[in-house]
């Protein structure tokens, strides 16, 4: 379980920019959890807080009873293995192939040839990028990158991965082939996503509860259902609008949702 207890954080000397402001927030082991906000919110911040990227100004951050917020650095690098992490621009190894970035976390920890070797082969397969193990990132798509990275981020088995704008560079053909692969990943391995988005479309796919966060404060939080089909702030009002506007599936319109105040 990841708790948030009260996180503030602040950037700047004189002219100080208060990105979050006492935020609270608990998602529950195995689920997958929305954090959606415009540009700017403070949604990048807050997940970055969550793996102590980003070290609150104030506030803890505790998951499985440990408060990340009272370790050293060694003992931040050791958590940090149970937490994955995949981001908009993929952030691959350019001279390296597929598989060597999958192992590029493995050989860090020092494992063995053998072991690297029948993991990387494994998540090969989990992403189903066995036929491209050889290549380099220059000759895959954007949706084979995210693959990638996604493979990445898994292999060291965490217990939580974190999507920073994972899909936002995507197609939406793209995007939805990628849900899927997370939903999959979710069911199968039972791992815990925390999924950071300003898409509106992505929460409403993948995401069991969903957190909604303006300008530093989380303004509403519950299952996507309830939080699409009666929205309390302002932000969340805009989003659905904007989703109904776009004539996306009728799925959604159906729902019922209301803009009204």
């Amino acid at each position: 379980m990841i708790t948030l207890k009260n996180i503030t954080k602040t950037y700047g000397g004189a002219a100080q920019v208060q990105a979050l402001k006492g935020i609270d927030l608990t998602i529950n082991d195995g689920e997958i959890f929305g954090i959606i906000g415009k540009s700017g919110a403070g949604k990048s911040t807050l997940v970055r807080c969550i793996n102590m990227l980003e070290k609150p100004t104030s506030g803890q951050v505790i998951i499985d009873d440990k408060d990340l917020t009272k370790m050293n650095e060694s003992q931040l690098r050791a958590e940090r293995k149970n937490i994955g992490m995949i981001f908009q621009h993929f952030n691959l190894l350019s001279s390296r192939t597929v598989a060597e970035n999958i192992a590029f976390p493995l050989e860090l920890v020092g494992a063995s040839k053998d072991i690297i070797e029948k993991k990387v082969a494994s998540l090969l397969e989990l992403v189903n990028l066995t036929d491209r193990a050889g290549n380099y990132p220059s000759q895959l798509s954007g949706g084979q990158k995210q693959r990638v990275g996604i493979a990445r981020a898994l292999a060291s088995d965490p217990k939580i991965l974190l999507c920073d704008e994972a899909t936002s560079a995507l197609d939406p053909q793209t995007t939805k082939s990628i849900l899927e692969l997370l939903q999959d990943i979710n069911k199968r391995l039972g791992i815990t996503i925390v999924v950071i988005t300003h898409e509106m479309a992505v929460v409403k796919e993948i995401c069991h509860r969903v957190a909604v966060i303006e300008s530093g404060v989380i303004k509403e939080m519950g299952r996507v259902v309830d939080i699409f089909t009666n929205p309390q702030s302002q932000t969340m009002k805009d989003f659905v609008t904007s989703i109904i506007n776009m004539e996306l599936p009728t799925g959604i319109k159906n729902l019922g949702v209301t803009n009204q105040p």
